[in-house]
Protein backbone atom coordinates (compact mmCIF):
# COMPACT_ATOMS: atom_id res chain seq x y z
CA UNK A 1 0.00 0.00 0.00
CA UNK A 2 1.21 3.63 -0.76
CA UNK A 3 -0.04 4.47 2.36
CA UNK A 4 2.72 2.66 4.42
CA UNK A 5 5.76 3.24 2.05
CA UNK A 6 4.49 7.27 2.64
CA UNK A 7 4.52 6.15 6.33
CA UNK A 8 7.94 4.36 6.24
CA UNK A 9 9.84 7.35 4.85
CA UNK A 10 7.75 9.68 6.87
CA UNK A 11 8.96 8.27 10.69
CA UNK A 12 12.58 7.52 9.17
CA UNK A 13 13.16 11.10 8.65
CA UNK A 14 11.92 11.19 12.07
CA UNK A 15 14.00 8.82 13.19
CA UNK A 16 17.18 10.61 11.63
CA UNK A 17 16.82 13.99 13.49
CA UNK A 18 16.17 12.36 16.67
CA UNK A 19 19.83 10.74 15.81
CA UNK A 20 21.19 14.41 15.47
CA UNK A 21 19.69 15.36 19.07
CA UNK A 22 21.66 15.18 22.18
CA UNK A 23 22.47 11.81 22.85
CA UNK A 24 23.37 11.94 26.44
CA UNK A 25 19.70 11.47 27.95
CA UNK A 26 19.69 8.40 25.41
CA UNK A 27 22.43 6.41 26.28
CA UNK A 28 21.32 6.91 30.22
CA UNK A 29 17.99 5.40 28.83
CA UNK A 30 19.91 2.61 27.46
CA UNK A 31 22.47 1.91 30.70
CA UNK A 32 18.97 2.05 32.98
CA UNK A 33 17.28 -0.65 30.91
CA UNK A 34 20.82 -2.86 30.30
CA UNK A 35 20.53 -2.73 34.51
CA UNK A 36 17.13 -3.92 34.83
CA UNK A 37 17.63 -6.47 31.92
CA UNK A 38 20.73 -7.65 33.90
CA UNK A 39 18.61 -8.04 37.19
CA UNK A 40 16.26 -10.13 35.79
CA UNK A 41 19.60 -12.31 34.42
CA UNK A 42 20.72 -12.41 38.14
CA UNK A 43 17.71 -13.60 39.14
CA UNK A 44 17.25 -16.31 37.30
CA UNK A 45 20.07 -17.62 38.24
CA UNK A 46 19.58 -17.65 41.85
CA UNK A 47 19.00 -20.48 44.05
CA UNK A 48 15.95 -21.67 45.63
CA UNK A 49 13.65 -19.82 43.96
CA UNK A 50 10.07 -20.88 43.45
CA UNK A 51 8.57 -22.05 39.92
CA UNK A 52 6.60 -18.99 40.11
CA UNK A 53 9.93 -16.99 40.81
CA UNK A 54 11.58 -18.82 38.06
CA UNK A 55 8.99 -17.83 35.61
CA UNK A 56 8.94 -14.24 37.02
CA UNK A 57 12.30 -13.49 36.09
CA UNK A 58 11.31 -13.61 32.47
CA UNK A 59 9.49 -10.42 32.44
CA UNK A 60 12.45 -8.40 33.74
CA UNK A 61 13.65 -9.15 29.29
CA UNK A 62 9.94 -7.32 28.71
CA UNK A 63 10.02 -4.68 30.63
CA UNK A 64 13.25 -4.16 28.97
CA UNK A 65 12.08 -4.81 25.76
CA UNK A 66 9.28 -2.19 26.25
CA UNK A 67 11.10 0.43 27.34
CA UNK A 68 13.42 0.08 24.23
CA UNK A 69 10.35 0.23 22.11
CA UNK A 70 9.40 3.25 23.51
CA UNK A 71 12.53 5.38 22.66
CA UNK A 72 12.13 3.86 19.20
CA UNK A 73 8.42 5.13 18.81
CA UNK A 74 9.67 8.42 20.49
CA UNK A 75 12.18 9.03 17.78
CA UNK A 76 9.44 8.30 15.13
CA UNK A 77 7.49 10.70 16.63
CA UNK A 78 4.48 7.90 17.64
CA UNK A 79 4.10 9.58 21.03
CA UNK A 80 1.16 7.56 21.51
CA UNK A 81 2.39 4.16 21.12
CA UNK A 82 5.58 5.17 23.16
CA UNK A 83 3.44 6.16 25.91
CA UNK A 84 0.99 3.09 25.48
CA UNK A 85 4.45 0.64 25.55
CA UNK A 86 5.76 2.61 28.78
CA UNK A 87 2.66 2.11 30.20
CA UNK A 88 3.02 -1.83 29.66
CA UNK A 89 6.72 -1.92 30.86
CA UNK A 90 5.51 0.29 34.39
CA UNK A 91 3.22 -2.23 35.05
CA UNK A 92 5.02 -5.12 34.55
CA UNK A 93 7.95 -4.11 36.32
CA UNK A 94 5.23 -3.22 39.37
CA UNK A 95 3.86 -6.76 38.80
CA UNK A 96 7.49 -8.05 39.32
CA UNK A 97 7.70 -7.23 43.18
CA UNK A 98 3.63 -7.63 43.72
CA UNK A 99 3.91 -11.30 42.50
CA UNK A 100 7.24 -12.66 43.45
CA UNK A 101 5.94 -12.95 47.08
CA UNK A 102 2.17 -14.21 46.37
CA UNK A 103 2.21 -17.58 44.29
CA UNK A 104 -1.44 -17.73 44.19
CA UNK A 105 -1.52 -14.78 42.36
CA UNK A 106 1.13 -15.34 39.88
CA UNK A 107 -0.60 -18.74 38.87
CA UNK A 108 -4.15 -16.62 38.67
CA UNK A 109 -2.74 -14.32 36.73
CA UNK A 110 -1.02 -16.94 34.14
CA UNK A 111 -3.48 -19.72 34.28
CA UNK A 112 -6.94 -18.60 34.81
CA UNK A 113 -6.53 -14.80 33.34
CA UNK A 114 -6.83 -12.79 36.44
CA UNK A 115 -6.04 -9.33 36.02
CA UNK A 116 -3.47 -7.23 37.63
CA UNK A 117 -4.40 -4.36 38.97
CA UNK A 118 -2.33 -1.36 38.87
CA UNK A 119 -3.54 0.62 41.82
CA UNK A 120 -4.06 -2.48 44.32
CA UNK A 121 -0.55 -3.70 43.48
CA UNK A 122 1.19 -0.26 44.59
CA UNK A 123 -1.29 0.12 47.30
CA UNK A 124 0.30 -3.63 48.45
CA UNK A 125 3.76 -2.72 48.19
CA UNK A 126 3.08 0.53 50.07
CA UNK A 127 1.82 -1.08 53.08
CA UNK A 128 3.56 -1.02 56.57
CA UNK A 129 3.64 -4.26 57.04
CA UNK A 130 5.48 -4.94 53.03
CA UNK A 131 7.83 -1.95 54.61
CA UNK A 132 8.32 -4.26 57.71
CA UNK A 133 9.20 -7.31 55.67
CA UNK A 134 11.77 -5.35 53.08
CA UNK A 135 13.33 -3.95 56.87
CA UNK A 136 13.68 -7.79 57.72
CA UNK A 137 16.29 -8.87 55.94
CA UNK A 138 16.85 -5.67 53.81
CA UNK A 139 19.22 -3.60 57.26
CA UNK A 140 20.49 -0.62 55.14
CA UNK A 141 17.30 0.14 53.74
CA UNK A 142 15.16 2.28 55.56
CA UNK A 143 11.78 0.91 56.93
CA UNK A 144 10.30 3.50 54.25
CA UNK A 145 11.96 3.00 51.78
CA UNK A 146 10.09 1.10 49.27
CA UNK A 147 9.30 3.32 46.02
CA UNK A 148 7.67 6.26 45.41
CA UNK A 149 3.97 5.04 45.36
CA UNK A 150 2.48 8.35 44.74
CA UNK A 151 5.10 9.09 41.92
CA UNK A 152 3.76 5.62 40.10
CA UNK A 153 0.37 6.69 40.53
CA UNK A 154 1.17 9.81 39.13
CA UNK A 155 2.60 8.06 35.63
CA UNK A 156 0.11 5.38 35.35
CA UNK A 157 -2.01 7.79 34.82
CA UNK A 158 -0.56 10.23 32.77
CA UNK A 159 0.10 7.15 30.52
CA UNK A 160 -3.33 5.96 30.79
CA UNK A 161 -4.85 9.13 29.17
CA UNK A 162 -3.39 7.71 26.10
CA UNK A 163 -4.22 4.67 26.36
CA UNK A 164 -7.97 5.28 27.05
CA UNK A 165 -7.55 7.93 24.18
CA UNK A 166 -8.50 11.18 26.53
CA UNK A 167 -8.90 13.75 23.85
CA UNK A 168 -6.17 15.76 25.09
CA UNK A 169 -3.96 13.07 24.22
CA UNK A 170 -5.26 12.69 19.88
CA UNK A 171 -2.64 13.21 17.09
CA UNK A 172 -4.14 12.49 14.31
CA UNK A 173 -5.64 15.70 13.96
CA UNK A 174 -3.02 18.39 14.87
CA UNK A 175 -1.32 20.45 11.65
CA UNK A 176 2.28 18.58 12.33
CA UNK A 177 0.77 14.88 13.34
CA UNK A 178 3.70 12.65 13.67
CA UNK A 179 6.49 14.80 12.69
CA UNK A 180 9.61 15.19 14.78
CA UNK A 181 9.07 17.45 17.58
CA UNK A 182 11.51 18.25 19.97
CA UNK A 183 9.86 19.54 23.09
CA UNK A 184 7.36 16.32 22.40
CA UNK A 185 10.47 14.27 22.08
CA UNK A 186 11.93 15.38 25.45
CA UNK A 187 9.19 15.21 27.52
CA UNK A 188 8.39 11.35 26.29
CA UNK A 189 12.32 10.52 27.14
CA UNK A 190 11.57 12.48 30.66
CA UNK A 191 8.06 10.03 30.98
CA UNK A 192 10.95 6.93 30.22
CA UNK A 193 13.49 8.43 32.71
CA UNK A 194 10.85 8.32 35.26
CA UNK A 195 9.42 5.06 34.77
CA UNK A 196 12.78 3.76 34.68
CA UNK A 197 13.99 5.23 38.11
CA UNK A 198 11.02 4.15 39.88
CA UNK A 199 11.48 0.32 38.74
CA UNK A 200 14.90 0.40 39.36
CA UNK A 201 14.45 1.93 43.17
CA UNK A 202 11.91 -0.93 43.52
CA UNK A 203 14.18 -3.51 42.60
CA UNK A 204 16.87 -2.19 44.81
CA UNK A 205 14.69 -2.10 47.93
CA UNK A 206 13.18 -5.73 46.85
CA UNK A 207 15.97 -7.54 45.57
CA UNK A 208 19.50 -5.86 47.14
CA UNK A 209 21.73 -8.46 46.63
CA UNK A 210 20.46 -9.04 42.69
CA UNK A 211 20.66 -4.99 42.88
CA UNK A 212 23.84 -4.90 44.14
CA UNK A 213 25.94 -7.80 42.01
CA UNK A 214 24.08 -6.32 38.74
CA UNK A 215 25.44 -2.32 39.46
CA UNK A 216 28.80 -4.24 40.02
CA UNK A 217 28.19 -5.19 36.37
CA UNK A 218 27.19 -2.03 35.43
CA UNK A 219 28.89 0.65 37.17
CA UNK A 220 27.41 3.47 35.22
CA UNK A 221 23.80 2.97 36.55
CA UNK A 222 25.32 4.34 40.29
CA UNK A 223 25.25 7.39 38.53
CA UNK A 224 21.72 8.15 36.78
CA UNK A 225 19.25 6.57 39.28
Amino acid sequence: MKILTQLDNKFGANLNAFLSQDTVTCREIDVRARAIAAIGQIASQGEGLQPNQKEITSIFGEVFSDLILSVYFTACALDGPAQGVLRRSLELGVAIVFLWDLPHAFWGWKMHDSDLNFNEMVEHLSKDGYKSFLASFKTECGENDVFDCNEARRLYRILSNTIHGKITTHEASLPDSFSFNSTDCKYNLELITRVQKILLHLFRSRFPDYFSEMANKIPAVNTII
